[in-house]
């Protein structure tokens, strides 16, 4: 459910694409740093997003080459902010441990054995995390029981499942002691959150349909061979667009000092472009926008000119 949230690097200026390489790089290395060098394995553009949105009201950490292990001969620009990656690193965490959990209980005990190898892999990254964030690792367990519950009733409800996860992401700025900018982040988070959550239901429907596994979307409308008729596919948009739209007005209230551009482009931009590319069947595709290491000139919607 990870990897939905990300900008329209076409649409960046080179500082602002180094900026956003370096939150996430930042990031990495935060995880390597606080919970092992496993850790690194779990960073995401979606968790990238959250430093960007939260470290926003203050002034912009400085950047500095830093050694990465995917490049062993040469160095990365990374953003050191301990602080401000302290809470991301800690909910990136729990969000992955509790997805390898989540995964664990749809799948037979073989089918599995991947999953719990990294459970027990993370497990004291996961202690380590849930000391730092125990509200939040409390709360993580028990949305996520409300959505196998869910899952497992064969829920046709998008709203239900939907608002079972997006409560877990809006609690990711639930710390935050100041209510201006508390309010709006988890709104902001919040229909982020929903907005991952549909976007990856579409993304998976076909997939869902052939292993009869739960998908919201399956009992909710009728699908053929995979895929949603066109009514129905423009009634998810909608859905979609309002999420987008009512995170845009949230980050319109947000105070930024730092990130503007980026985080404007990933919610403005970023969204739809996804979206439309998931909807398509091109997101996963191998020569989409989302795949190419080198950005290709695109149109508004993120398709390749």
């Amino acid at each position: 459910m990870f990897g939905y949230v990300r900008p329209r690097r076409d649409l960046l200026s080179q500082p602002e694409l180094e900026e956003y390489r370096a939150a996430y790089c930042g990031l990495c290395r935060a995880l390597g740093k606080q919970y092992g060098f496993a850790a690194r394995f779990l960073v995401n553009y979606d968790m990238s997003f959250l430093y960007l949105l939260r470290s926003a009201p203050a002034k912009a950490a400085e950047a500095a080459p830093c050694w990465c292990p995917a490049r062993v001969c040469g160095k990365k620009s990374c953003t050191l902010d301990r602080a401000g990656f302290e809470p991301v690193t800690a909910a990136t965490v729990i969000l992955c441990v509790e997805k390898l959990l989540d995964d664990i209980r749809d799948k037979g005990f073989f089918r599995s054995l991947p999953q719990r190898f990294l459970r027990l892999l993370y497990g004291r990254a996961y202690r380590k995390a849930a000391r730092r964030l125990p509200e939040f690792a409390a709360l993580c367990a028990r949305q996520l029981e409300i959505l196998h519950t869910l899952e497992a009733e064969r829920s046709p409800s998008i709203d239900a499942t939907a608002d079972a996860f997006a409560c877990v992401t809006a609690a990711c700025a639930a710390d935050l002691e100041d209510p201006a900018l508390r309010r709006p982040m988890e709104q902001l988070l919040y229909q982020t959150g929903r907005f991952l959550y549909l976007a990856d239901a579409l993304d998976d429907l076909k997939a869902d349909c052939q292993k009869d596994a739960y998908n919201p979307l399956r009992y909710r409308f009728h699908v053929t061979d995979g895929a949603l008729s066109a009514e129905d596919q423009a009634y998810l948009t909608q859905l979609t667009d309002s999420s987008v739209n009512l995170a845009g007005a949230a980050l319109a209230l947000l105070p930024l000092r730092s990130h503007e551009a980026l985080l404007e482009n990933i919610v403005y931009l970023g969204f739809p472009a996804v979206f439309a590319a998931v909807k398509t069947g091109k997101f996963r595709a191998k020569d989409s926008l989302w795949n190419k290491r080198k950005t290709p000139k695109t149109d508004n919607t993120g398709e390749t000119i």
